[in-house]
C-alpha cells in the first residue's frame, strides 16, 4: 500500500500535470517523454509514474481536469432556447477567450490533438463534446436567419465553426505570424474585437441588406458604364 499523500504532494501533481500540458501544447503529446516532463517540473521519472502510472492516465486526467472544465464553462451557461441569437454569439465568444486567457496552451493543443487527424486527444473531445447544447446553439441561429433578424445567408450548422476557428486559430498560429510581421498584436483585446466585428456585422441582417444593395448598385453602374450611358 502506497504511502498517504500529504497536501503539498497534490499542489506536486497539479504542477506536473501543468508542465505535462505546456509541453504537450508546444511540442506534440507523441513528442514528450515522461522523463522531459520530469525534467521541466524539477523531479524525477519515478515521481510522475506515481502520480499517474501510465501516458494514458496523464491524458485521462489532463482532459477531464483541464479540458472538461473548459467545455462547461463556455457552454453551461448557453440558454439557446431564450438567448438573442448576436448576444449568445458573443457570450461563447467572449467565454473562448476567457478560457484561452486562462489556458494560454489550449489553442496549440487543440489544434495539435484535436484537429489534426491522429490526435491523441480527439476521441476523448468527441466523448466530451456536449452536442445538444451545439445543436440548440444552431437551431437559435436558424432561428434568427429564418425571423429576419440575422443574415440569411448564413448557414446554421457552420456558425460555431466559424466562431471556433475564429478564436483558436490566431492564438494557436500567433508565433508563426509574428515572425512574418513583428509589429502584429495578437493580446487579447485586439482578438475578442476583431472577432466580434466580424461575427456581428457578417451576421447582422441590416448589414447583409446594405451589401447587397450596393453591390446591386456598383452592378448596375458598371452596366450602364458598359453601354455607354452615364451611371
Amino acid at each position: 500500500m502506497g504511502r498517504r499523500p500529504h497536501p503539498q504532494d497534490f499542489d506536486a501533481r497539479e504542477h506536473l500535470l501543468d508542465v505535462a500540458v505546456a509541453l504537450f501544447a508546444e511540442r506534440g503529446i507523441a513528442n514528450t517523454t515522461v522523463a522531459q516532463i520530469a525534467a521541466a517540473s524539477g523531479v524525477t521519472s519515478a515521481m510522475v509514474h506515481y502520480w499517474f502510472q501510465t501516458r494514458e492516465k496523464l491524458l485521462d486526467a489532463l482532459f477531464e481536469e483541464k479540458l472538461v472544465a473548459a467545455f462547461g464553462a463556455i457552454w453551461d451557461p448557453v440558454d439557446a432556447e431564450r438567448d438573442d441569437p448576436l448576444a449568445l454569439t458573443q457570450g461563447i465568444v467572449k467565454r473562448m477567450f476567457d478560457v484561452t486567457e486562462a489556458m494560454p496552451w489550449l489553442p496549440s493543443l487543440w489544434l495539435r490533438e484535436i484537429i489534426n487527424e491522429g490526435g491523441l486527444l480527439r476521441e476523448r473531445a468527441f466523448a466530451h463534446i456536449p452536442v445538444q447544447k451545439v445543436a440548440a446553439f444552431g437551431q437559435n441561429i436558424a432561428r434568427g436567419c429564418a425571423s429576419g433578424q440575422l443574415n440569411a445567408q448564413l448557414e446554421p450548422l457552420l456558425l460555431f465553426n466559424s466562431v471556433l476557428a475564429l478564436v483558436m486559430l490566431p492564438q494557436a498560429t500567433a508565433r508563426i505570424w509574428q515572425r512574418l510581421n513583428p509589429r502584429s498584436s495578437f493580446d487579447r483585446a485586439t482578438l475578442e474585437r476583431h472577432v466580434v466585428a466580424l461575427l456581428t456585422q457578417g451576421m447582422s441582417a441590416t448589414t447583409a441588406v446594405k451589401t447587397s444593395a450596393r453591390a446591386r448598385s456598383r452592378a448596375t453602374s458598371t452596366a450602364r458604364r458598359a453601354k455607354g450611358k452615364p451611371s
